[in-house]
């Protein structure tokens, strides 16, 4: 596990816990032989949370855009050119 923590800096428990949530959510699966943690990602739930956080993007970025167009709409309002 050091290998696979070295890349962002972080302590071995903290790393482990995140492991922890990955594999709770079923993102992927972890089997440990000896000192020795293997990590496979699962692909079809990794693809259902990335359809979920697309979904979940395209609301969002749908609300900022009317949010973008009611903010400039007070300003000219308030501020007449």
């Amino acid at each position: 596990m050091k290998e696979l923590g070295r890349p962002f800096e972080m302590a071995l428990p903290s790393f482990m816990k995140h492991i922890a949530v990955l594999e709770e959510s079923g993102l992927i699966a972890s089997r440990k032989v000896g000192r020795v943690r293997t990590c496979q990602i699962r692909p079809k739930k990794l693809a259902a949370a990335e359809l979920w956080l697309a979904t979940q993007r395209a609301m969002w970025e749908s609300r900022t855009d009317r949010l973008v167009e009611y903010v400039e709409g007070q300003m000219e309002k308030e501020h007449p050119q």
